[in-house]
């Protein structure tokens, strides 16, 4: 295992001891709590390419959009029963191939109208935000101030005419970057067993070669039908707009999430 995975995961473990050893005041919160599960969203993926100066569009191609599943994990911890650290964790990965019926031209290649236009792209998301909790045994509001790394890459192979020749082009890039990051909640507890709660956040970078905006809201609820053991559902969306900022031209992607998600929910 690598140097950087066992401190992190060390960290964690130390974390959900320390955590644990401090129990929340408030039963809308748990010492610790693990989220793992899939999110079943409607996803509606589109690239813009335009020149790095901005005055001329070259294009827009919508690569995929349809319904998948993502995996998704979160990990919340409390301390001194009103402060605590959030991690959340998700993926995305989308490969598509479609007829062009309208011109597009990136990174200084015009790709041919009526061939057949190959798009993939993935995206991990990642985040960890320290939060405080205000409220009473049964309410409590949060705002939690964090960062968030995600790492974005595409790659769109076509055909195009080049020296009066078709052949098949292919560009591809690599980026990510690390932005700050806030969040909002608030969580009320019915019962010691069921739970609704609100979230939203929201992440900007502006400059370098990866920019652009994240923001993210699901409302949800959850039961615990045994004591460490339980269900959580939510419906979330999320809006993500990234930029990459090339040598001669810009790729920008805008990407549209919503849908229900099921967790197990483990607490300690």
């Amino acid at each position: 295992m690598h140097a950087t995975t066992r401190w992190i995961a060390a960290a964690l473990v130390a974390g959900i001891a320390t955590a644990t050893a401090a129990h929340a005041d408030s039963r809308a919160l748990d010492p610790a709590s693990l989220w793992l599960g899939g999110y079943y969203t409607n996803a509606d993926l589109s690239i813009r390419a335009s020149t790095d100066a901005g005055d001329v569009d070259t294009g827009r191609v919508d690569l995929a959009s349809g319904h998948e599943t993502l995996a998704r994990a979160r990990l919340d911890l409390v301390f001194w029963e009103s402060q605590g650290l959030t991690f959340d964790y998700y993926a995305l990965g989308r490969t598509s191939s479609h007829v062009l019926d309208q011109p597009f031209s990136y990174d200084g290649t015009a790709y041919d109208l009526h061939s057949t236009l190959s798009g993939k792209f993935d995206l991990a998301a990642g985040s960890a935000a320290w939060r405080w909790w205000f409220g009473s045994e049964d309410d409590v509001f949060g705002l939690g101030l964090g960062a968030a790394y995600y790492e974005a890459k595409l790659r769109v192979t076509g055909t195009a005419t080049l020296n009066d020749e078709s052949a098949e082009v292919t560009k591809r890039w690599n980026e990510d970057a690390v932005a700050p990051l806030v969040t909002l909640g608030y969580k009320h507890a019915f019962s010691e067993n069921r739970r609704v709660y609100l979230d939203a956040s929201g992440v900007r970078k502006n400059g370098g070669a990866l920019s652009g905006h994240i923001y993210d809201a699901r409302v949800g609820v959850e039961w615990f039908p045994w004591q460490a053991v339980g269900i959580g559902a939510e419906y979330g969306v999320s809006r993500i707009h990234l930029k990459r900022n090339g040598d001669a031209y810009d790729a920008a992607m805008d990407i549209d999430l919503d849908g229900p998600s099921l967790f197990a929910r483990f607490r300690f």
